[in-house]
């Protein structure tokens, strides 16, 4: 039996011409959580139609601020948001365009400062980036929680959209060349702290690709949350010099190719404000056994030693967020020794430490390992504060 369709009263139902669509359903809409990373150009179009549409929940994600020259290109700035972050201002915009929408802008760099339980609840992920770090990061973040993701790209009058989803042929990874992990390795030095002073190229654009990418990237989550057939792993390339549209299926490269996290357990009571390492690790060994480790998948910068002077500052951050020139001591001028870890077995002297306090984002998701036996924990208990959208 076909579903029946709704016609709604086009002068109080500002959604009124999306019930004419056979497959439409506004519920679906109304109810879905899209994260947006990037709030530039492709940014703002797609936020401009998820906006329009009536889309229930927007996380926007940026760690940008706006300058005159984003004003060609964006169209939910002004010349008054110059300096502002470029989520403040976007927000604002898609709340003044639907004030049925409920936003919430969260400034920071993906990469690292959010967690990986945050992926797992939203609905559909899209990429407006302009750079393949970012990109690798939302890619290995949905292939650990098995969640697909649009992808977005301009360049010029050039553009092409990929929606990538674990299990179902390439990922992101899987179409990077040797140059382009070299690229990205440019942002670190020896070893994996970023480079304070790399010079990153703009990529020129116009406002009419971004708004061709977009449309099709915001078609493509709309499939996704109404359950409708996509083709992952396929690139829709866009040539505006030539009119051309044509697709490309990309090889699946095995050894690119990451695990779903699991088993993953959601633990409804713990917080990375609340929860210490001690906490954590007591979980842990209940579950595993006595022996039970924590593990992270990057390095913990604990503190700073001169060996001159044998002083030590404590920093207890990732390591990609540290700089070159933040190893040099500011009193003696010499450079520092890195006191590291990457996992916490018991011993540590400050186990009392809350996980924020060693730069644990909230909704994280944690490995504990005892031999072979591994269990991964969700910090979900900051899924309510998180995801307060207004």
């Amino acid at each position: 039996m076909s579903e029946t369709i709704v016609i709604t009263d086009p002068d109080s139902d500002r959604y009124h011409t999306f019930s004419y669509i056979s497959w439409w359903q506004q519920e679906v809409v109304r109810n879905a959580t899209i994260m947006v990373v990037g709030a530039g150009a492709l940014g703002n179009e797609v936020l401009k139609n998820l906006a329009l549409m009536g889309i229930g929940n927007l996380l926007i994600v940026d760690f940008d601020t706006i300058e005159d020259s984003n004003l060609s290109r964006s169209v939910l700035f002004r010349a008054t948001d110059n300096g502002r972050r470029k989520v403040d201002a976007a927000a604002k915009a898609v709340k003044e365009l639907n004030p049925d929408v409920k936003v919430k802008a969260w400034h920071g760099d993906i990469n690292y400062g959010l967690g990986l339980g945050v992926f797992r609840h939203v609905d559909a992920i899209i990429g407006c980036l302009d750079n393949r770090e970012a990109r690798l990061s939302i890619d290995r973040f949905s292939q650990s929680i098995g969640r697909p993701w649009v992808d977005g790209a301009i360049q010029e009058l050039m553009g092409i959209v990929r929606v990538f989803w674990p299990g179902r042929g390439a990922n992101y990874e899987s179409t990077l060349t040797d140059y382009d992990y070299q690229m990205i390795g440019l942002r670190y030095s020896c070893p994996l702290l970023a480079r304070q002073n790399l010079l990153q190229g703009k990529v020129p654009t116009t406002p009419t690709s971004a708004s061709i990418v977009a449309a099709f990237q915001t078609q493509e989550a709309l499939k996704l949350i109404h359950a409708m057939d996509v083709e992952p792993g396929v690139g829709l390339l866009i040539n505006g010099l030539t009119n051309d549209v044509y697709k490309t299926e990309y090889p699946v490269v095995q050894d690119r190719l990451h695990p779903v996290l699991e088993p993953l357990e959601e633990l409804a009571g713990a917080t990375a404000v609340n929860t210490t390492l001690a906490d954590l690790l007591t979980i842990a060994k209940e579950t595993l056994g006595s022996e039970a480790v924590l593990e992270f998948s990057y390095e913990i910068v604990i503190s700073m030693v001169d060996p001159s002077t044998d002083e030590e500052e404590m920093i207890f951050k990732r390591m990609a967020r540290l700089t070159e020139d933040q190893l040099i001591s500011p009193i003696t001028g010499v450079q520092r020794e890195l006191r590291l870890t990457h996992r916490i077995s018991g011993t540590e002297d400050f186990l009392d430490r809350t996980l924020a306090e060693i730069d644990i984002p909230p909704l994280s998701i944690l490995r504990a390992r005892n031999g072979e036996k591994v269990v991964y924990y969700e910090l979900t208990g900051d899924k309510e504060t998180f995801f307060n959208f207004e």
